[in-house]
């Protein structure tokens, strides 16, 4: 048997998700009309949009409340606060700082290599996509050895199940892809090695920012400004020796005014985006699980899979569309993401002792006792 749980606060991940899609959507309207495709500029873009809606939203919070603070009982953006928690700690210690610093440099590191990798790599399209079930095991070793906090059995059977998959994904990639001078198996390996690091970089972020929130208290809308922050420092070091402008100046002298002043806006537009997308991924992260946040980026790949190999000629072996390639990639990512839902517990399995550790069941039998 197999139940749906709604859990409290439900509106972040489902938030999160929309700003994820929209982004995404973005990106991809963004290559197929202008044929531009993983600009370097995304990334001191997303870390502008970092320090836009931090700054905003943790000012208008702290007023908010402060505004408030005679009150008991606080509820903002749906969250609830508490006399002890309306006062903000605006001084940092040296390890929260140096914390924020890393937690911005994985960020940075994620962020440039994900643009970066897929210039120089002649695979499916989707295959990093399809591997990133990895975050989520990745995530919940660091969940459990180094924040000290449980794994119960339901999280373990989803763990094996989405790492058995993962396994499967790259056995089919070996299959199906067609190995030469253009492909060879050093550089396939190499390429997911840095999928790899991508992966490490992502768990790594969010796992420092769960501690934060946990052990430091800090407000998730002061971490997202002061990542945003040395995060921008970090891509303006960066684009010294790779300018980020050289594909918008181009697309500049080669298209009209008018194309060039829709794509401005199209890129002031992906710093709304961003700024949205991870204030919502800090407040997941916070209120649920790294998980949680690591769940949502590849919830929807069933449907992304769909997407590529209808429009972009994606899933091709040896010249040709692979329907079986296609099709045993689908059902792989429909596997993953039944597990993320019962890891995350938005679903939970009646069997074998699955349910027993699960939110929802506990608070029910707390209530049964009482």
């Amino acid at each position: 048997m197999i139940k749906f749980a709604v859990r409290r606060n439900l509106i972040y991940p489902l938030q999160l998700l929309l700003w994820n899609f929209l982004r995404d959507t973005e990106s991809s309207l963004i290559s197929y009309f202008f044929n531009l495709n993983d600009l370097l500029i995304y990334t001191p873009l997303m870390f502008f949009g970092e320090i836009l809606a931090g700054s905003i939203l943790y000012r208008y919070q702290k007023k908010f409340l402060s505004e408030n603070k005679k009150e008991e009982k606080i509820f903002f953006m749906n969250i609830e606060y508490i006399q002890t928690e309306i006062h903000f700690k605006e001084k940092l210690d040296k390890k929260a700082f140096f914390l924020l610093f890393v937690s911005a440099f994985f960020d940075f590191v994620y962020f440039v290599l994900f643009l970066q990798v897929s210039k120089y790599i002649t695979l499916s399209g989707s295959f990093e996509q399809r591997l990133r079930g990895t975050i989520t095991i990745i995530n919940a070793l660091f969940y459990f050895y180094a924040l000290g906090l449980p794994l119960f059995k339901h999280n373990l059977f989803s763990l094996i199940c989405i790492g058995i998959c993962v396994i499967i994904v790259i056995i089919t990639e070996l299959i199906f892809q067609e190995f030469n001078i253009f492909l060879s198996y050093g550089q396939f390996f190499l390429i997911l090695f840095f999928i790899f690091i991508i992966h490490l970089s992502s768990a790594l972020e969010e796992s420092i920012e769960k501690y934060l929130f946990e052990c430091n208290q800090l407000n998730s809308f002061f971490v997202l400004m002061f990542q945003g922050v040395f995060g921008f420092i970090l891509t303006v070091i960066y684009c010294l020796f790779h300018s980020p402008f050289d594909d918008i100046i181009k697309f500049k002298q080669n298209s009209s005014t008018l194309n060039f002043v829709i794509l401005i806006f199209a890129l002031i537009l992906y710093i709304i985006l961003s700024g949205g997308k991870n204030s919502f991924r800090l407040l997941t992260t916070k209120i649920f699980s790294p998980m949680t946040t690591t769940f949502l980026d590849y919830i929807l790949n069933p449907f992304y899979i769909i997407y590529y190999f209808i429009s972009r000629n994606d899933f091709i072996s040896y010249g040709k569309i692979n329907v079986a390639y296609f099709v045993i990639n689908v059902i792989l990512s429909l596997i993953i993401t039944f597990c993320g839902c019962i890891y995350n517990e938005f679903l939970i399995l009646f069997c074998c002792g699955l349910e027993r550790d699960t939110h929802n069941q506990v608070t029910t039998r707390s209530r049964i006792e009482h």
